[in-house]
């Protein structure tokens, strides 16, 4: 990480929240191995957050994953976020922080992780509505992956064999989930347009935006996708950027990690 980006990130770590210190001190080693750390934003919503994300912390609220920079005259203008894979709810928490007003829909299918997000979400009385579902391209039931011994996974996936780092056979734990269109959300939510869709879905991604109808994808203004490599000769970042690319969107990618790509996407040039 450059020095610039890290100075940049605890400069949003302090605008964000009042009690920003407890970040360092964690890092430092100055606290007993917490199992939740709890963070107060500046509108006063509390993060109770499992000390074992803190990596999902430092992504979605100092490196701003899910933020294009040339964004950032247009927040005003998110009034409508859709967050798939909303896992724990950093994300629709991060969003309720900066964008004060904007309606929030939350689709998480993995329980104990929405538990968890439905507490969140109750506690602080956020402006968030939780689904318990993934997305797909058609609606149903989806199959998933994840590992069986990890609390709160953000692994769950429809590959059988994700990239990157993976699991045995024996830790393989298959779970059914139920699935919805994006042309079902829109539907049922009566959503005209939405402002930002923020995706993390461990794979999902392509059948979510291949299944979707082109005029329907004409009513989103912002993308922002984490992009995970499959298998198949569509699934990956240089097909679904020229895909999106085909449709009107104007795009960018940058490196999210070793084997992952943020593959930004958005109607108009930014100002």
């Amino acid at each position: 990480m450059k020095q610039w980006d890290r100075w940049l990130g605890y400069w949003r770590l302090i605008r964000t929240f009042r009690n920003w210190p407890l970040y360092f001190l964690h890092r430092r080693g100055f606290l007993r191995q917490p199992e939740v750390l709890e963070f107060r934003t500046r509108r006063g919503y509390l993060l109770p957050l499992p000390s074992a994300r803190i990596g999902d912390f430092h992504e979605i609220f100092l490196s701003h994953h899910y933020l294009f920079p040339a964004w950032w005259r247009d927040l005003r203008h998110f009034h409508t976020v859709i967050d798939i894979g909303a896992n724990i709810g950093l994300f629709s928490l991060f969003a309720a922080e900066r964008f004060p007003g904007a309606q929030i829909l939350a689709f998480e299918p993995w329980e104990e992780n929405f538990r968890y997000l439905e507490k969140l979400v109750r506690d602080n009385r956020l402006p968030v509505l939780p689904f318990r579902e993934a997305l797909s391209a058609t609606s149903g039931t989806l199959s998933l992956h994840l590992p069986r011994s990890e609390s709160f996974s953000s692994r769950a996936t429809v590959f059988p064999q994700p990239p990157g780092p993976s699991w045995s056979s024996q830790e393989d734990l298959q779970i059914e989930v139920p699935a919805v269109t994006l042309e079902e959300v829109f539907r049922r939510t009566k959503l005209a347009v939405c402002d930002l869709l923020k995706m993390d879905c461990e794979g999902s991604e392509y059948a979510i935006l291949y299944g979707t109808a082109p005029e329907l994808l004409a009513r989103i203004r912002r993308m922002a996708i984490e992009v995970h490599p499959g298998s198949a000769p569509s699934e990956n970042v240089a097909n679904l950027t020229a895909y999106l690319s085909a449709l009107g969107f104007f795009t960018s990618t940058r490196a999210a990690t070793e084997f992952t790509t943020m593959l930004y996407a958005w109607r108009r040039p930014p100002h």
